[in-house]
């Protein structure tokens, strides 16, 4: 995260209060990517259908800009270099 989102305020006070947790993750445990690449290998998982948008590399610092409206469903993907 970056900028004015760098370091986030958690309200350490409701967390203690109310007893929540706090949860997070970077992504998904290395040793499972062999078990993800066979799902998707098989037709299980279609990551394809998380592609909302294919733009060209010049386009990228807009697209990069823009995360934080949203511009419909879907992820950007890089397929142009040229």
């Amino acid at each position: 995260m970056l900028g004015e989102h760098a370091r986030p305020q958690v309200p350490m006070d409701k967390v203690i209060a109310f007893e929540l947790e706090i949860l997070g993750s970077h992504g998904m445990q290395a040793y499972r990517y062999s078990a993800m690449m066979e799902m998707i290998r098989t037709g299980k998982l279609k990551p394809e259908l998380l592609v909302g948008k294919r733009i060209s590399l010049e386009d990228a610092p807009a697209a990069l800009m823009a995360m934080g409206g949203f511009e419909g469903i879907g992820i950007g993907v890089v397929t142009r270099f040229q």
